[in-house]
């Protein structure tokens, strides 16, 4: 008798099982298609603001890289008949940084016969680009959590899992990072690294130090970067959907500007 019910058990939990496979559209059928019932939601946030951490003057074809901390959560639902069966999550605590370029001609230099040299840097030659997720320092902190369902259907060999949450969840932070609202704060320093390469190397080049002023004209254009290709999701940050501070040794932290 116990073997009987415990048969019964398996195969209720086995129909259930592949409902749910059926549901899902892992399993195809020939012959009619079935109507489109099913569905997934993604919400990616930060769970709290994210932080500008250090900013270092570099010699490349750049002057500073802006390092920054995103901490990410996530959440993926997916439906069937407009119900959830399966929730996915993940959270990471994402390292990255971004560079910051004088773009085009870049200062313009002003050599007067008194001997004072001006150099003027156009705010809007002053761009953000390359932001990047340093994966294996992030790949640490990385926790993904699935329902029961979610590991059950796992298990099977054809789960097609090349939209998971993970590196969707990589792609948000890469976008935080070089997103306006990270950037703008972390103009505030940038600028500053940006006016002493500028002077140090028109000294370089034989300038009188005390005959030299450098100055940035206007701001920089604040664009977000170009939304993330994911297959059949394109991901952007979307302007004030970030919150972002400076750290204390930056002069920002809780007291911060907060943008």
């Amino acid at each position: 008798m116990k073997r009987a019910i415990e048969a019964i058990v398996l195969g209720g939990f086995a129909v259930v099982i592949l409902a749910m496979v059926v549901a899902t559209g892992m399993v195809k059928f020939s012959g009619p298609s079935f109507p489109d019932f099913t569905s997934t939601e993604v919400d990616l946030s930060l769970p709290e603001e994210a932080r500008i951490t250090a900013v270092e003057p570099i010699s490349l074809d750049c002057r500073a890289r802006v390092y920054a901390e995103i901490p990410v959560a996530g959440k993926r639902e997916h439906q069937a008949f407009g119900r959830v069966y399966r929730t996915d999550r993940v959270t990471m605590h994402a390292y990255g940084d971004v560079d910051t370029c004088v773009d085009g001609t870049g200062a313009e230099i002003t050599h007067h016969r008194d001997g004072t040299t001006d150099v003027v840097i156009p705010g809007e030659s002053i761009v953000f680009v390359r932001p990047r997720v340093d994966a294996v320092r992030t790949a640490s902190s990385v926790d993904v959590d699935k329902d029961v369902v979610g590991k059950i259907m796992d298990a099977f060999p054809w789960v097609d899992d090349n939209l998971g949450l993970t590196p969707m969840a990589y792609a948000y932070a890469q976008n935080v990072i070089g997103s306006s609202e990270c950037m703008q704060t972390a103009y505030t320093v940038t600028q500053e690294i940006l006016i002493d390469a500028y002077r140090q190397q028109a000294i370089d080049q034989g300038v009188d130090a005390d005959r030299l002023s450098v100055t940035i004209e206007g701001e920089p254009n604040f664009r977000d970067p170009e939304p993330l290709d994911l297959g059949e999701l394109e991901m952007q940050v979307g302007t004030g959907a970030v919150t972002c501070v400076a750290s204390e040794d930056l002069g920002g932290g809780s007291g911060g500007s907060q943008l």
